[in-house]
């Protein structure tokens, strides 16, 4: 193998050792992301995980004037709302290995 070869040979191991790197980075990011939505009425508080499962749910004051069938609803949607936003912040995440 020639110096040339040898030379672009450890430069390639020196990006993908780089990009292990980045890569162990992101995933423990992802790992940890968490999101709360709360329902503009204050009614609900919904946290998922990075999996978008929820985690956390509370009721604030609100919830105790408002129907239980919306309050289902608000259930649904704050946790699919922090569902969205955890997945926004996974994309972002991801960007330092797509090298946007």
């Amino acid at each position: 193998m020639t110096t040339d070869g040898r030379a672009w040979l450890a430069d390639y191991r020196n990006r993908l050792d780089e990009l292990r790197e980045r890569a162990a980075r992101v995933q423990l990011e992802i790992t940890t992301l968490t999101a709360t939505v709360t329902s503009r009425d204050g009614a609900v508080s919904a946290t998922v995980d990075h999996t978008g499962a929820l985690s956390g749910l509370s009721f604030g004051p609100a919830a105790e004037s408002v129907s239980r069938e919306r309050l289902g609803m608000l259930v649904v949607q704050a946790t699919a709302d922090a569902a969205a936003e955890v997945a926004r912040r996974a994309a972002r995440a991801l960007d330092p290995l797509l090298d946007r």
